[in-house]
């Protein structure tokens, strides 16, 4: 008995890369529509089409490798993108949002996700932080049509913090500091309340936004988390570092945008300029 095509893709695909040849294809489809993701937008927002190409791909490839975390990861991070910065309407975006919860519940049980399971590589930590981390992203986008107290009551914003604790655990690097600017919001704006946030603590919100501006000073978003914070924070040592923090906020407004993530940093700095003009009015 002969192998058949498939078998003889399989096997290759073994050799080769770890992933079957159809299986990677998918893969590098949804990689390709994930790089070209703002090809096309309207005002500040970009059209769906390349994103619902990766969202395709990418459940495709779990389909046919379901224990690929990888895979896991960039499909989540693809429905937040969908979610959070394209035209799709309302009913778009919950649908995504569903599924991307629905995911995030069966990959933490697939992949054994714990504290108590160590990657045995740090490519493996560098996989599950990213899990860990987009994870927490989709339970914000939940967090995002309540309030907050309600988040907090439910146990979504100690899921949130949990996540991105772990993810920073294993990779600090992870969307050039994501963790840390993700907890230093959570330490700034979430209530505290006994027995269900206690981990809530305003002086962490500061320390946590240095540690990732100093991870990557060039990230939009760092610069922004940083500003916020300082704008925040209690004049410390007697002095008040409002003026860092406005020069911060200008800048980011300088910062071209990158083309790789146009519709992201065109987002921080829509937040930058309202931040500013709340301040000292509109630029001049």
């Amino acid at each position: 008995m002969g192998f058949t095509l498939h078998r003889i893709g399989i096997l290759l695909g073994l050799l080769l890369g770890g992933l079957p040849i159809t299986t990677r294809a998918q893969m590098e489809e949804g990689d390709r529509a994930w790089a070209l993701r703002a090809e096309t937008s309207v005002e500040e927002r970009a059209r769906p089409d390349q994103i619902e190409t990766a969202i395709r791909a990418y459940r495709a490839t779990l389909e046919s490798d379901g224990d690929s975390i990888a895979v896991a990861w960039k499909l989540l991070r693809a429905y937040h993108y969908a979610i959070d910065f394209t035209t799709l309407d309302e009913e778009g975006q919950e649908v995504h949002l569903d599924q991307a919860i629905a995911l995030v519940e069966a990959s933490l049980a697939r992949f054994d996700i714990s504290e108590a399971n160590t990657p045995a590589t740090p490519s493996a930590a560098a996989d599950q932080a990213r899990l860990y981390f987009w994870s927490a992203i989709a339970w914000g986008a939940r967090a995002q049509r309540v309030g907050l107290l309600t988040i907090v009551r439910e146990g979504v914003a100690t899921r949130m913090h949990d996540y991105a604790e772990r993810a920073l655990a294993l990779d600090p690097s992870v969307d050039r500091g994501g963790p840390l600017r993700l907890l230093s919001r959570l330490h700034a704006t979430l209530p505290r309340v006994p027995f269900v946030s206690g981990w809530v603590d305003r002086d962490y919100a500061l320390p946590l936004a240095e540690q990732a501006f100093a991870l990557d000073p060039a990230h939009p978003g760092n610069r922004l988390v940083l500003a916020l914070a300082l704008l925040e924070a209690p004049a410390q040592g007697g002095s008040n570092r409002e003026a860092e923090a406005m020069d911060l906020l200008r800048g980011i407004s300088d910062m071209p945008p990158r083309t790789e993530a146009l519709v992201e940093d065109l987002a921080v700095q829509r937040q930058a300029a309202e931040e500013l003009s709340a301040r000292v009015g509109p630029e001049s």
